[in-house]
């Protein structure tokens, strides 16, 4: 069995994670990616779809046809961002695009990605954390196939290098206490890579879950998963670390 899936933010650091481990897939017949710009990037898999509008999807209706699964790695940081425009990206632009993708196939495997401190409740006093809460909950609501992913600290993997510079500074002030992250065995709890969130997107589509809403810990979980998983993957182990971040999917 062979599965479409589409991409949104592929050009960010996570949405890169996405795409690279969809490209590597066997099982991976086609990668839709969307966005604004047109990546760097050729391969007889991928296929580009350039869209202005994130509120409405309606004219990539066919563009969507026969997808089994949408990644998204689109994302801002709140800091210093108008709270109406942070709203209209995190919340309005997941939602738009889940409508028109449920209209094409009810049954695809959404896999969102919120962050650690997510508030799923709505109601906390952290605004950046309701916002992706409520996000997270209408995808949940909307998918029986539909999952929240919450890593903590995201290290880029396949060379990638955000283009964020914050998160470029953390990589390199969070890199010399990896080691002592591995000695108190709180890795798994804290950080994860751009490479393990592609392989537990790709195995929830391949395999679903029991849980709805993964913590990091669970993302490594399904990330190790080896059914199904091709043979070059099944053949290395899973990396618990690699160099540097990335916490909102940009």
């Amino acid at each position: 069995m062979t599965v479409k899936v589409i991409i949104f933010g592929a050009s960010g650091l996570i949405g890169d994670g996405f795409l690279q481990e969809c490209l590597r897939g066997d099982d991976v017949a086609e990668v839709v990616t969307v966005g604004r710009t047109r990546l760097d990037l050729t391969h007889p898999k991928l296929r580009q779809v350039m869209h202005a509008d994130f509120l409405s999807f309606a004219s990539a209706r066919n563009d969507f046809a026969g997808a089994d699964a949408c990644f998204w790695g689109l994302g801002v940081s709140s800091t210093g961002m108008d709270h109406d425009d942070y709203e209209r990206i995190t919340y309005g632009y997941t939602t738009a695009a889940a409508h028109t993708l449920h209209e094409v196939n009810p049954r695809l495997t959404f896999v969102y990605v919120s962050g650690g401190g997510t508030d799923s409740t709505e109601r906390g006093r952290v605004r950046w954390a309701r916002v992706k809460g409520r996000t997270e909950n209408a995808i949940i609501s909307a998918f029986p196939n539909g999952y929240a992913l919450r890593p903590g600290f995201v290290l880029p993997a396949h060379n990638a290098r955000t283009k964020t510079a914050a998160y470029r500074w953390a990589s390199v002030a969070v890199t010399p206490f990896l080691p002592l992250l591995r000695l108190l065995r709180l890795g798994p709890v804290l950080v994860t890579d751009t490479a393990q969130l592609g392989q537990a997107a790709l195995n929830l589509a391949r395999q679903g879950h029991s849980r709805h809403v993964l913590e990091n810990r669970d993302i490594l979980t399904v990330a190790s998963r080896l059914a199904h998983v091709p043979a070059r993957v099944n053949r290395r182990r899973i990396r618990d670390f690699c160099p540097s971040v990335c916490k909102s999917g940009v």
